[in-house]
């Protein structure tokens, strides 16, 4: 049996606990339960937390863990609950890093679950590597880890004994292609038949949203933002939107790039490829007419920004999520 450890930390998404830990405790034993044949479990599962007291969980749930980390000698593999609060984490128990990386020299995978990469990255062990979390974190941590390269749309990223997830669901996937690392395809696929999990997920970003960076200092790029997500849907001349705010254009792309990431023109594609997809979502008018709402006359145009920033033609971004409409029982 592998013996794994899934640290839990201070305001952890509860799932992303308990979700590795049903898997791998599963590995093995569902499956041969359903069949009745002998259970061969493949993992022996320990929550631990810092200091061995319960974990605050998201919600305020406490989590009592099976022991505090100090009291773990060995392990095959390590999994990091989600860490949102990275800085308050850090504060309470910065022994946590120097634990991970002892650990990891010693042969231990070390995985980590959306947010929790954050604490990964904390260790230096990613410098030089990829990584990946949910969407909505993808600035923080580019501002926080510049030595890291993210990769947003990935589901999961493996980097040997390093590993990384997007969201609380990709951790099912990361752990499912975990059971597939260290005991073979046919557990795996055995264990997602058993729980109704999908194994062919390859990228997050039909998930992804755009939000409009807001943070940083630049006035001026904060008022062209605002004009521009007023116009989005209007025909936009560069050289007359730098004018209005009484810079070059060539200052205006600038200055927007290094405040908001993005071009002048990304950023509109952006804006009008998030209208199209909560029309979409809607689903009372079709791409054709979408693509005239958002300030566009050719579709096919559209249509591959739309293919590029999703991943997803049209029709299969709406059938992915316009498909949730609540029918009565029967």
């Amino acid at each position: 049996m592998k013996r794994v450890t899934i640290l839990g930390l201070y305001n952890s998404m509860a799932t992303t606990i308990f979700g590795p830990m049903d898997i791998l405790n599963q590995a093995g034993r569902l499956w041969n339960r359903l069949n009745k044949t002998t259970h061969t479990p493949f993992f022996d599962v320990t929550v631990a937390s810092a200091d061995g007291r319960p974990i605050r969980s998201v919600n305020n749930i406490q989590i009592q863990p099976h022991c505090r980390i100090n009291e773990i000698e060995n392990m095959d593999l390590l999994i990091i609950a989600s860490a949102t609060y990275i800085v308050k984490i850090l504060q309470k128990n910065p022994e946590l890093v120097p634990w991970i990386r002892h650990h990891y020299k010693r042969g231990t995978h070390v995985a980590s679950i959306c947010t929790g990469v954050l604490l990964l990255a904390e260790t230096g062990l990613l410098d030089g590597k990829s990584a990946t979390l949910h969407w909505g974190f993808a600035q923080a941590f580019k501002e926080r880890y510049p030595k890291v390269t993210l990769q947003q749309d990935r589901v999961f990223i493996d980097h040997g004994r390093l590993y990384c997830s997007a969201g609380v669901s990709a951790g099912m996937d990361l752990t499912l292609y975990l059971v597939a690392k260290f005991c073979g395809q046919k557990a795996a696929l055995q264990s997602a038949k058993t729980m109704l999990l999908d194994m062919d997920r390859k990228a997050q970003t039909p998930y992804d949203c755009f939000l409009p960076p807001r943070d940083h200092t630049d006035l001026l790029v904060a008022k062209a933002q605002a004009w521009m997500e007023q116009n989005s849907t209007q025909a936009i001349d560069y050289d007359n939107m730098a004018d209005r705010f009484r810079v070059s254009r060539r200052s205006l792309e600038r200055r927007f790039k290094q405040a908001t990431g993005n071009t002048p023109l990304a950023y509109l594609q952006k804006l009008r490829v998030e209208q199209a997809k909560r029309m979409l979502e809607d689903g009372t008018l079709t791409f054709n007419e979408i693509t005239y709402e958002v300030g566009y006359e050719d579709i096919s145009f559209f249509r591959k920004i739309f293919v590029r920033l999703t991943g997803l033609r049209p029709k299969e971004y709406q059938q992915k999520f316009a498909g949730y409409a609540v029918l009565p029982y029967r």
